[in-house]
Parts: structure tokens; C-alpha cells; sequence
């Protein structure tokens, strides 16, 4: 997931995986004053708001449920989310 520190939408779409499940995914900071910024990867990409998921090569913007992000990135587990 691309995101800004800054960014109230990016916060909520970490909560929604809980900490377990976000330790899992890869986060790039787009804000240069964030923690570990890495906004060349974010003006390669293109990204144009937060947050922007890149999946199977595909970048997907805004807020997503974790049902849509299951099923584009073909998740395999359950799928009983509780969001």
C-alpha cells in the first residue's frame, strides 16, 4: 500500500487489517516527512492519492474493503473479515 503518514484514510485502511495482519503487508511512505519516506517509488508508480494499492502490477486508489482486496489479490484464506 502506498500512503502518507498524514493521511486519515491510509490510518483507517490500516485498521481495518488490525496489527497482526498489517505486519504482513508492504507499506511505502509517499510522504517525504513520514517515517522511511520513499516517494521516488511513489512518483514512479504514479501515484495520485492515498491510499493506492499496487496488486499484481494493477494500482488500485482509495480506500478498499478487505473483501474487494481479497478477491483482486486472490486471496486464499477466510474470508469471515470483521470490519
Amino acid at each position: 500500500m502506498y500512503g502518507a503518514f498524514r493521511c486519515p484514510y491510509c490510518h483507517h485502511q490500516k485498521e481495518l487489517f488490525g496489527k497482526p495482519a498489517w505486519a504482513t503487508i508492504t507499506y511505502i511512505e509517499c510522504d517525504p516527512k513520514g517515517t522511511n519516506p520513499q516517494p521516488d517509488l511513489c512518483q514512479k508508480a504514479k501515484i495520485k492519492g492515498y491510499p493506492s494499492w499496487e496488486i499484481q502490477g494493477k494500482i488500485y486508489a482509495g480506500m478498499q474493503s478487505l473483501q474487494t482486496l481479497a478477491q483482486i489479490s486472490s486471496y486464499q484464506g477466510k474470508r469471515n473479515f470483521k470490519n
